[in-house]
């Protein structure tokens, strides 16, 4: 049989797909062997600063999956993983305006960019699916409306149409509510806890790795800890606070069947102190606090055992205060002065400026590619001038249009998450989607199209195809 050859078998599927060792490499694929393995490959780049090839590697693993696997989730893990380590190019970048590294690090491979396009052509041709309009999809399109119809009569057309405006405003909106379609055309209902188990170990993954980046930087300058041990800081702290906000919550779900992953959760905690983001010091420890509340509930036989556990962590950490603090000391001080200086922030400076586009263009904001605010935080090439907090983006960039529409978008995946009677996965999900919006409220989060709002809306579609009756969804 031409395993190229495009059609439906009895079972379903395409031809393509019943060869039996392609049936044994999906399953690898789709395995936490393979998971372990990018991890080290991920591990691997960090510790040698080879970020170009190792990009290289994952977009030709990524492109492979996506032609050998007719599982949408599973090329999802080497684009994320490369979404995650890009994010350290910020270090080497400096972000030096036009003559930014970020972009010219990469122009000699430009030409890769073919490999995985092909791939995803290649994907939709052998992998036919029947049309799908899940539960969140009417949100989904609401939203689409109100970020394209942002900034009507008041954005000029320049400043619309610039390629940084014009990626976000096409992928907030009905970029991603294509994304959304495919997805949720592509995923089957997971009645065998799969799709459960595969999503729990990715996102795992990607915070485990997340915390090696952390935690590889402070190793890598120890010598200057030893003399003066205090945090460091670095350019992209709120990026990988961001990625271990959405992670967090796995350990703590993967708990359930082995108490030791929440060992996992406390390191990845760690990892968001380590990280000097302001952000990633109080909405982490408010999630944190979530996940504990979560298996303190969920997990009524081992409570007790628990409530021990966390006892006496909360007095070895108050013990230990007169050290963390003085480590810490930093992270806590900008944390207080920008509740004490609140005027001299910039954050709150464009929070006030938010309100005033909202007052002064009531109906639909001045639009998401809007750069009159570049007076209070001049943005970097191809970026928006954020507002860092996710209502105000809303109300000044889409104005009331917005605020209706992303209300509707809330309500409707907070039904998602917690649909009938709340299971543990979907609890988890709407943990790490909270995570999130707690991280939007004070960078631009779930405004950011790939990877943060690619991941929600992963985590949506896995949640509107999980099924309840299965044990490793059962309800709480």
């Amino acid at each position: 049989m031409n395993l190229l050859t495009i059609g439906e078998s009895p079972s379903g599927r395409s031809p393509l797909s019943e060869a039996q060792w392609l049936l044994r490499l999906r399953q690898f694929f789709a395995s936490p062997w393979c998971l372990a393995l990018q991890f080290a490959l991920g591990a691997l780049v960090i510790v040698f600063h080879a970020l170009p090839a190792g990009m290289i590697v994952l977009v030709l693993l990524f492109s492979a999956q996506m032609v050998l696997c007719d599982d949408i989730l599973t090329p999802f893990a080497p684009a994320l993983l490369a979404c995650l380590i890009m994010i350290k190019t910020s270090e080497i970048a400096g972000f030096k305006d036009s003559n930014d590294v970020l972009y010219t690090k990469y122009l000699p491979f430009w030409w890769l960019v073919f490999i995985p396009v092909g791939a995803l052509a290649a994907h939709f041709v052998l992998y036919r699916t029947r049309f799908v309009w899940g539960k969140a999809g009417w949100a989904i399109l609401a939203v689409s409306i109100a970020t394209t119809l942002g900034g009507v009569g008041t954005i000029s057309a320049k400043e619309y149409f610039a390629g940084g405006a014009l990626y976000h405003t096409g992928f907030l909106g009905f970029g991603m509510l294509l994304v959304y379609i495919w997805l949720s055309s592509a995923m089957a209902e997971d009645r065998d806890g799969r799709m459960q188990g595969f999503v729990a170990n990715l996102m795992l993954t990607l915070g485990l790795l997340a915390s090696f980046m952390v935690f590889h930087l402070y190793l890598s300058r120890l010598p200057a800890l030893i003399q003066k041990p205090q945090i460091i800081e670095f350019q992209w702290r709120n990026n990988v606070s961001t990625f271990l906000m959405l992670a967090l919550p796995f350990p703590f779900y993967k708990a359930f069947k082995s108490p030791a992953w929440l060992l996992t959760g406390l390191v990845m905690y760690l990892a968001m102190l380590l990280s000097s983001s302001r952000g990633g010091m109080l909405f982490g420890t408010i999630e944190l606090m979530l996940c504990v509340v979560f298996v303190l509930l969920a997990d009524k036989k081992r409570r007790l055992v628990y409530l021990g556990v966390a006892a006496a962590a909360t007095v070895a950490v108050v013990l230990c205060l007169p050290l963390l603090v003085p480590f810490f000391w930093p992270t806590i001080y900008r944390l207080l002065q920008s509740v004490i200086n609140g005027d001299q922030e910039i954050r709150m400076q464009l929070y006030r400026r938010a309100v005033q586009d909202f007052l002064n263009h009531p109906v639909f904001g001045v639009g998401m590619g809007w750069m009159g605010n570049r007076d209070i935080h001049p943005s970097k090439e191809f970026a928006l001038c954020w507002y860092h907090n996710a209502p105000l983006q809303i109300i000044g960039s889409m104005g009331v249009l917005g605020a209706a529409a992303y209300l509707y978008q809330y309500i409707t995946r907070v039904r998602i998450f917690l649909r009938r009677r709340a299971t543990k996965f979907r609890l988890t999900l709407f943990i790490a989607w909270a995570g999130l919006e707690m991280m939007s409220l004070v960078n631009p989060g779930v405004f950011v199209p790939l990877p943060y709002l690619l991941i929600l809306t992963v985590l949506v579609v896995v949640a509107e195809k999980t099924v309840e009756t299965h044990g490793s969804a059962s309800p709480i």
